[in-house]
């Protein structure tokens, strides 16, 4: 509707009174954009055929923008600045009015006002021009972290709404003008050296394309047209995933039909089961969204894996709910009682008390292989064990010759491994990380990880390894570091090529503790770690060190950001989740994990400062452990008494057969890692110890004699490492 208005403003008086309006706004950009967003309203105007007063709507344009960024009626300061300069002006009441009703329609996407919806299409036509872009970069940092942060929050706030911004138009001459621009900023980025544009600017648009395919089938489109119009090669991978799960997070509820109520009985069971001190995870409830989302992405055309970043955000969600009300639960307690209350026992005394932020996660080496596939399903990683068959095949797609481990389920899970793998398939530099302890001599529970160094080392990544000071001395420790590398070396790991250190030795892993520090609350140690107030102060920072292990490969000194694959044990995985957390603060990739299973200790042993089982070969059981350097006598006794998942009496063993389960039979996780050649052999022994073919004591015989034979070799390799080998080992070592 127009306002015929015959009112003409002083040209100069408005151009002045502009500049002194914007003059110090918080938007730097503010007077450039409102005069690009009247253009854009002028071209809109003559183009759409709307019903929209052309004085109106430029003059709403330029006011648009004048209140503050961070007011949060921006809106409502920006209409009165201009109702009081149009009345300074002596502008009619109906134009001040129109003016002003215009510039409050237009943060409204849904209005109805043709003149408020013209100026919100050119609002967010200015989105996709070339000068906003340029406006933003010329103030770009030179180097260093404050760059990348830059160029983060560059492609957060204007790349990303750009590309999005399209099903969002309904003008056809918005549409038309967005589709012309876009083409000449892509080309504009394509080609800009700038390091804030992603080098792969095309493949954003694929994800804005698919957005747009999403919202058609969700408005009842036919499927197969649909489908036959997005792009063949679906979501992007590596630094796009971000982008991707920020799309699909404004669609997921829509798509998965899931989220209110789910996250509302979430809150219902978190207290329930906070008050029944029990569990709070359901990891069959977990599986069945997972199900659920992989089987709504195929009737919608999308890929398995955003299926599953579909799920993983309705479970972050739900999970965030449930610690926010578990929290409030805590402190309501705690004002009752007049105290602090531990979120795992609320009749906990007062001086051990933890910081009260009840816990889901975890505790760290809480990861007992009976425990493992609850373990998958609670810590919400990718499972790749004997349970998780279609999910290790997919994975094992990756790999021209899959490693024996991944093949037979011995790595068990992964967190964003898919990621590490197409950066490594691409060329890129990546890093493998691991740590090892120097708490006794090298056994094959450390030989089993020295394996997959190998094997990644020979796939091209780069090995970094750590060794965490847990000896009498530090003679002693770096001792037991030469010993691990010589081994390592002798399994085929190029040490020159290797990059291995004692962690106390390295001062920008310790500088990148310190940093970390910063930026990780007391209250997330506890509730990730179990700290309490009796822990003493190197208890806190020693999960510092490990965080750092995980990340100082990134900083600049050590090359910079990169993707970098963790392997350890699924208990090390509260370590790569709080630096996953906060590794997008400091400016590094978030680390991708495998989590190898832990070899099973020969014997039953229950540590007397706890009372729990030992399950996993470790030096502090050394009846239970098989070393590289141990006696041949010892290691065939060991393994003649070792534990196995037999019968009571051979009949029953012959009759039912065993259970050759790795995390049940001590002699089977013997085989799985380390005394059969390959996952077909493994197979066939499994098969013969489940039909009773197989005896515990033949298969006692055989792990004994072929795992003297390994040992054997590995020693001779060991004794023909040429000096200048033994010296990098020892190098490295400190010695």
């Amino acid at each position: 509707m127009t306002t015929a208005q015959q009112y003409t403003p002083d040209a100069h008086r408005l151009a002045t009174s502009l500049a002194a309006t914007y003059l110090g706004h918080p938007d730097a950009q503010g007077l450039p954009a409102a005069r690009r967003i009247a253009a854009n309203a002028a071209e809109l105007i003559s183009a759409s055929g709307e019903d929209a007063d052309a004085a109106v709507v430029s003059l709403a344009a330029l006011f648009h923008l004048a209140g503050r960024p961070d007011d949060p009626d921006r809106p409502d300061a920006s209409a009165a600045i201009a109702s009081g300069w149009l009345r300074g002006a002596g502008a009619p009441e109906s134009l001040v009015a129109a003016v002003s009703h215009t510039i409050r329609c237009a943060w409204d996407p849904t209005t109805e006002d043709a003149n408020g919806r013209i100026l919100w299409h050119a609002a967010q036509l200015d989105l996709a021009s070339i000068e906003r872009h340029a406006d933003y970069r010329k103030d770009v940092p030179i180097d260093g972290r404050s760059r990348e942060e830059y160029g983060f929050n560059y492609r957060r706030d204007c790349l990303i709404p750009a590309l999005v911004m399209r099903v969002f138009l309904t003008i056809p001459a918005a549409v038309e003008i967005f589709d012309s621009r876009m083409a000449r900023l892509a080309d504009w980025l394509d080609g800009d050296d700038s390091t804030l544009v992603p080098p792969e600017w095309r493949r954003l648009t694929e994800v804005a394309d698919i957005q747009r395919g999403v919202e058609r089938l969700l408005e009842g489109e036919d499927p197969m047209l649909v489908r036959s119009e997005m792009p063949a090669s679906g979501f992007p991978y590596v630094e796009y995933r971000g982008q991707q799960r920020t799309i699909i997070a404004g669609s997921h509820d829509r798509i998965l039909e899931l989220t209110h109520d789910r996250i509302e009985a979430s809150r219902n069971v978190a207290a329930e089961k906070y008050l029944e001190s029990d569990t709070i995870h359901k990891p069959a409830v977990e599986e069945n969204l997972f199900v659920g989302a992989r089987r709504k992405a195929r009737q919608l055309g999308l890929s398995s894996e955003t299926a599953e970043d579909i799920a993983r955000l309705l479970l972050s969600n739900a999970r965030e709910v449930q610690e926010r009300t578990l929290n409030d639960i805590a402190q309501r307690l705690s004002r009752l009682h007049g105290s602090i209350l531990d979120a795992d026992s609320p009749e906990t005394r007062v001086e051990e008390a933890d910081i009260a932020i009840p816990s889901l996660m975890v505790r760290s080496g809480d990861q007992p292989l009976a425990r493992e596939n609850e373990l998958i399903k609670e810590l919400r990683v990718t499972g790749l064990n004997e349970a998780y068959d279609e999910q290790r095949q997919y994975f094992a797609q990756w790999f021209e010759s899959p490693h024996p481990y991944i093949v037979t389920g011995q790595i068990v899970g992964s967190r964003d491994a898919d990621l590490f793998m197409q950066a490594l398939t691409d060329g890129q530099r990546c890093k493998v990380i691991a740590a090892m302890p120097t708490d006794g001599p090298m056994h094959l529970g450390y030989g089993a990880l020295g394996n997959l160094l190998v094997y990644f080392q020979s796939l091209g990544a780069e090995v970094v390894l750590g060794f965490r000071n847990e000896s009498d001395s530090r003679r002693e420790a770096r001792r037991q570091v030469a010993d691990r590398l010589l081994t390592l070396a002798g399994m085929g790991l190029d040490l020159e090529a290797t990059d291995a250190y004692m962690q106390l030795d390295r001062p920008t892993l310790v500088e990148t503790a310190f940093t970390l520090g910063s930026a990780t609350p007391l209250s997330v140690l506890n509730s990730a770690l179990g700290m309490r107030l009796s822990s003493s102060v190197t208890d806190t920072f020693l999960p510092l060190l490990r965080l750092a292990n995980i990340l100082h490969v990134q900083e600049p000194l050590s090359g910079g950001p990169c993707r970098t694959l963790v392997i350890d044990g699924i208990g090390g995985d509260v370590y790569v989740r709080m630096a996953r957390n906060i590794a997008d603060r400091f400016g590094f990739v978030r680390p991708s994990a495998l989590y190898l299973r832990m070899m099973r200790n020969l014997t039953m042993y229950d540590d007397p400062s706890t009372g729990s089982a030992v399950e996993v070969m470790t030096n502090a059981v050394p009846q239970g452990r098989i070393a590289y350097d141990d006696p041949p006598a010892d290691i065939r006794r060991r393994i003649g008494r070792a534990y196995t998942g037999g019968r009571r009496t051979l009949e029953e063993q012959r009759e039912l057969g065993g259970n050759p389960d790795p995390r049940v039979c001590s002699v089977s996780s013997l085989h799985a890692f380390h005394c059969t050649s390959g996952a077909e052999e493994y197979a066939a022994l499994q098969q013969q110890c489940r039909s009773g073919e197989l005896l515990c004591g033949e298969c006692k015989g055989m792990a004994a004699d072929k795992l003297l034979e390994y040992l054997d070799r590995q020693r001779q390799k060991r004794d023909e490492l040429p000096a200048e080998t033994v010296r990098a080992a020892r190098g490295s070592a400190g010695l």
